[in-house]
């Protein structure tokens, strides 16, 4: 019999991944799910063309139940994402 391995418990709360695609900032929602070959959670984000990639667990961020907060957060990512693709 194979020994029980017990996994941490699925980060709680709204997740969203911002996605930049031909220039607009998407909010993707995120879908968490066990994978046992990463040895955790991956995050999963529905992108604008409806499909679930896999994202970087790094780059999610825990939506905020705010608008203002949001509104910050959306401007950052935003001015960030488009620093990097200029670059």
């Amino acid at each position: 019999m194979k020994p029980v391995v017990r996994r941490p418990r699925r980060p709680i709360g709204h997740w969203v991944y911002y996605s930049l695609e031909e220039g607009l900032l998407w909010p993707c929602p995120v879908h968490w799910e066990w994978e046992s070959s990463y040895g955790g959670w991956l995050p999963f984000y529905c992108s604008p063309t409806l499909e679930y990639i896999a994202a970087d667990p790094k780059k999610v961020v825990k939506r905020r139940l705010d608008s203002a907060t949001t509104t910050a957060t959306v401007a950052r990512i935003r001015e960030y994402k488009l620093r990097g693709s200029e670059e």
